[in-house]
This record gives structure tokens, C-alpha cells and sequence, in this order.
């Protein structure tokens, strides 16, 4: 069992009869009738079929032995009747489930939650590398704007701890959800850095040996057995990968 903090989440939605199902290849996908998410079902199928095919090739792990099911509600209100919460998405490890906040203005579909679920025979990383892994696969911050142009303005407005701490899961849960997309594309960028820099055999090494239980210490020493070189010394280096970017 993974450890998740959803201390409101319920299960009301096993309970409610206005599901109307859509099964893929790899997902089942639950809607109401009359809904954005009926109305988009055969893109939103495309699209996730799509997702999860890239998400396993970067990866390259075996298939799981059950489908990802997603939960698509047409308001805030119904998301928290049943299941507790109105935030936009949540993957739930242990149930192989993703709650989605579906309307004409929010369609948070794509690669980020199903990297939450299908990442998990990695194990479960820190939250800095967590989010980072999903972000990298997007691409791109959830508005479609570069991950790198927020980097920059964040940086500019002194938002961020050094690397080294945010790799402490605690420091990275403390962050105001105000400013969240600056440390997702914080994450998603410095992720996608070493990846190409470094290759994605030895981020998988990293991303494997973290544990959110570990402080900031102890995960720079797993990053310089692994790189040879310290958070430290990498983050000066992204910083200038960074300015060159901006030039």
C-alpha cells in the first residue's frame, strides 16, 4: 500500500446511479449524461490512449493488471458531495483511480495523473521528483506555457527554497497552492534537465532511491552517488541552463 494524505476523500461516488461508462483499451472512464465529459468522451479517450502509450514508453515497465479509472464531475459541488474535495484532479494510488473536475473551462486530462499511477512500480518519490516526473511527460505548464518561462519569473520573484531543500517532501508540501504552478514547472523543468543532461537511466536511479521520509541531507547524498556531483552543484548549473534559455 502507497501512503496518500486525503484526509476529506469519501467514497460516495461507488454509491451514486447517474454513472454512464465508457471502457477503452486501458481505462474505464466514468461520466454523468448530459455532461461536458459525455459530450468530449471520444476525444478524452484519444487523448488518454495517447498518454498512457507515451508514459510507458519513457518508463518501460510492464503493464499493469488493471485498467485506470477516472471519475469526471460537471462542478465543484458534485466532486465534493462524492468523493470530498473540489480540487481539479487526484490520482489515488492504492485504487488505481483519477477524480477529475470536468466543465467547458477545465479539462485537466492528459499525461500528468495517469504518470501519478503508472510511475508507482518506481516507487513513490519525494514530491519535488513526483510531480516533476508528470510534468516532464506533459511538456508544458498545465496553461501550455513553457515550464522554463515560469522557472524564470518565479526565480525573479525570490519564490523558491534552494533545490536541495525542496527535495524534502515536507518543504515541497508546505508551498502555497497560490503559486503552484511556478513549482510544478519548477519541478517539470528541472526533471526534464536531467534527463537530457544526464540521461533517464540515472534519473530513474534517483527517482527510485528517494523517499519522502528522507530529509534533505540524506537525499543529497543519494544524488551525488549517483551523479557524482551535489543538488548544489547541479542547481547552479540549472540556473544557467536557464539564462541561456532566456538570452
Amino acid at each position: 500500500m502507497y501512503p496518500q494524505y486525503l484526509p476529506t476523500y469519501i467514497h460516495n461516488f461507488e454509491r451514486d446511479p447517474r454513472w454512464k461508462t465508457r471502457a477503452s483499451s486501458h481505462y474505464l472512464f466514468h461520466y454523468f449524461p448530459n455532461s461536458e465529459a459525455e459530450q468530449d468522451i471520444e476525444q478524452i479517450v484519444g487523448k488518454q490512449e495517447a498518454a498512457r502509450k507515451k508514459i510507458m514508453a519513457f518508463l518501460g515497465i510492464k503493464e499493469p493488471d488493471r485498467p485506470i479509472e477516472y471519475f469526471f464531475y460537471p462542478d465543484e459541488q458534485t466532486k465534493k458531495e462524492l468523493m470530498g474535495d473540489t480540487w481539479y484532479a487526484q490520482a489515488i494510488y492504492n485504487e488505481f483511480r483519477i477524480h477529475v473536475l470536468y466543465t467547458k473551462k477545465d479539462k485537466p486530462i492528459g499525461e500528468h495523473e495517469d504518470t501519478h499511477l503508472l510511475s508507482l512500480p518506481w516507487g513513490l518519490s519525494t514530491g519535488f521528483l513526483q510531480e516533476g516526473l508528470a510534468e516532464h511527460l506533459v511538456g508544458h505548464a498545465w496553461d501550455g506555457v513553457p515550464h522554463e518561462k515560469y522557472c524564470r519569473e518565479g526565480y525573479q520573484k525570490q519564490f523558491f527554497p534552494s533545490l536541495r531543500e525542496i527535495f524534502d517532501h515536507k518543504v515541497w508540501s508546505k508551498q502555497s497552492e497560490n503559486n503552484m504552478i511556478y513549482f510544478y514547472s519548477l519541478a517539470g523543468a528541472f526533471v526534464s534537465y536531467m534527463v537530457n543532461s544526464y540521461g533517464k537511466k540515472l534519473f530513474e536511479n534517483l527517482y527510485k532511491g528517494t523517499n519522502r521520509e528522507f530529509l534533505s541531507d540524506k537525499h543529497n547524498d543519494i544524488f551525488k552517488k549517483i551523479y557524482g556531483k551535489t543538488i548544489d552543484d547541479v542547481e547552479t548549473k540549472f540556473k544557467n541552463y536557464l539564462s541561456v534559455r532566456a538570452a
